[in-house]
């Protein structure tokens, strides 16, 4: 939770991450403290508190989350917060350069995985199904 102890921010997320090793030490856990983050985000109306939620996170020091981030970001965003406001998911380090599958699915799901991980991580080299962004 952030200080208004609504889900964090991604910027706000990005911070726990680097400065927890529950979090970034249990890839499990933090897609699940992502996805209330992703969940808050989606109900938020247009305005400058979804401007400031998507705002740019610092580097979490991995390439794949920094993607994964972006990926997220554009994901709730896109089309909802003002122009310019996801202009930092277009930087080059938050593009992963290798396949990055945070949560490691077995080989013979991958395929299945990556149909079902929303284009906005799936361009960014990130393996996520929606399930575990919404808990379907």
């Amino acid at each position: 939770m952030s200080a208004t102890g609504q889900p964090p921010s991604y910027a706000e997320f990005a911070d726990i991450w680097r400065t927890r090793p529950d979090i970034s030490g249990d890839p499990s856990f933090a897609i699940r403290a992502l996805r209330q983050s992703v969940l808050h985000a989606q109900s938020m109306p247009s305005g400058p508190e979804l401007d400031w939620f998507h705002r740019e996170p610092a580097p979490t020091g991995v390439l794949g989350w920094d993607a994964l981030l972006a990926g997220v970001a554009v994901f709730t965003g896109a089309g909802r917060v003002s122009a310019g406001t996801l202009d930092w998911c277009r930087a080059p380090g938050r593009w992963s350069r290798e396949l990055f599958d945070p949560l490691g699915v077995d080989q013979k799901y991958l395929l299945l995985e990556s149909l079902r991980t929303p284009a906005a991580l799936r361009e960014r080299n990130v393996i996520l199904a929606i399930g575990n962004l919404q808990g379907l």
